[in-house]
């Protein structure tokens, strides 16, 4: 199998790796910064993001008139996603080892993602056969799960496709189509030139604002929910700019090009302002990623900042990073914890908000019960060969 940085249309020179990219001075490029290195407090800002999704599930189940009125609270969710896809695109790209191969590459992703969905899955799907649901057991409904189960459902234009398996587990077919892409995106990155480079993001940020102008003038003119919360939000074409996005910010930030200082409190304060005020005045196919991209990309490169420069921060504390640790575990088992403890508990008399507030714990619990006996084995286990196991450490990106 070819190096990454060897699947490029132009061959590469040396044995066959990417050179170094150099400044106009002839100088290396990325102004003395390492690459590869970990990037603490972009862990800790998946927490974060996954506390943000937590958050939209639990205003659903406790006020379901939500769903209906999509206020802020919806859409905080939607944009911790957005967050997720272009976190991903920057670790992959800070990380990369110019000897890699896709295969290596594959391997990794696979060995992080897979064990932990094959798991929800299988506990979502065989709690709804037990349980006698006629979507588990129709012929419709089991290839539905079968879809999901291999991440290809977001790809069908369907309800019953998008809902079908661990619900939440969507999103990981989107970031599956990002980690084949991957390794032909990377070389393409490296090759742009500073001025490239911006361009390339800007580029990136209005193609995410393309997508809800399609959406509203050709695909449900009348203003109707679906097709366009199916294009806008699950397929996943329609969210590769935002995980080209993070790729060409982690190149901006390692060829050092300089930009406006933009502190981590503020670009935060500038997405919550986006979710806020935006969702009263745009149209809700703009919610889904259009109007917080811009911040949100602002938001992981002065996070990154706070590591590449040695900056204090908070986000690097040992909670908030074993905590964005456990986010991915967190975010696949949320959903399923939160509406068993909310049918069972409602059912005997209690109020939402108390069955929400005695799930949140078992969330956590089971988060690290999943990250620990599945996760953590399996990534130290399968991510690498055995010829080159502990060759590297692991940096986590998927959230």
């Amino acid at each position: 199998m070819r190096h990454l940085s060897r699947l490029s249309p132009r061959s590469a020179t040396g044995a066959g790796r990417v050179p170094a990219a150099r400044t106009q001075a002839g100088r290396p490029a990325g102004d003395g910064r390492r690459s590869g290195g970990r990037l603490p407090s972009l862990t800790g800002l998946r927490f974060t993001a996954a506390a943000g999704v937590v958050f939209t599930h639990c205003a659903l189940l406790s006020s379901p008139r939500l769903a209906r009125t999509l206020g802020p609270e919806v859409w905080v969710g939607a944009s911790a996603v957005s967050l997720f896809f272009i976190l991903s695109g920057y670790v992959l790209t800070h990380s990369a080892r110019p000897t890699d191969t896709a295969r290596s590459f594959w391997r990794r992703r696979a060995a992080k993602i897979l064990p932990n969905h094959v798991l929800t899955w299988c506990v979502v799907v065989g709690a709804l056969a037990f349980a006698g649901t006629a979507a588990s057991g129709a012929g419709s409904g089991m290839v539905a799960h079968l879809a999901s189960l291999f991440l290809v459902n977001t790809w069908v234009p369907s309800e019953r496709f998008l809902s079908a398996g661990n619900p939440v587990s969507w999103s990981l077919a989107a970031e599956g189509f990002f980690y084949l892409l991957f390794p032909v995106l990377l070389p393409w990155i490296r090759r742009l030139s500073r001025r490239g480079l911006l361009i390339g993001a800007v580029s990136a940020i209005a193609l995410v604002w393309a997508g809800p102008v399609f959406s509203t003038l050709v695909l449900h003119p009348g203003g109707q929910l679906f097709p366009g919360r199916w294009f806008l939000y699950m397929l996943p074409v329609a969210r590769l700019p935002e995980f080209v996005l993070g790729m060409i910010a982690a190149r901006i930030s390692a060829e050092g090009i300089p930009l406006p200082r933009i502190g981590v409190l503020p670009a935060a304060l500038g997405v919550i302002s986006a979710v806020i005020v935006n969702s009263s005045l745009l149209p809700h196919d703009f919610m889904y990623a259009a109007s917080t991209v811009a911040p949100l990309v602002v938001l992981v490169h002065a996070t990154a900042e706070l590591d590449l420069r040695g900056g204090p921060s908070l986000l690097r504390t040992a909670p908030l990073v074993f905590l964005g640790e456990i986010s991915y575990a967190m975010y696949l088992v949320h959903l399923v914890v939160l509406g068993l403890a909310y049918l069972g508990l409602t059912h005997l008399g209690w109020s939402a908000l108390t069955a929400i507030l005695v799930a949140l714990p078992l969330v956590f619990l089971f988060s690290w019960l999943l990250y620990a006996g599945v996760e953590r084995p399996c990534m130290q286990r399968f991510s690498t060969s055995r010829a080159h196991r502990g060759d590297r450490p692991h940096v986590s990106t998927t959230p």
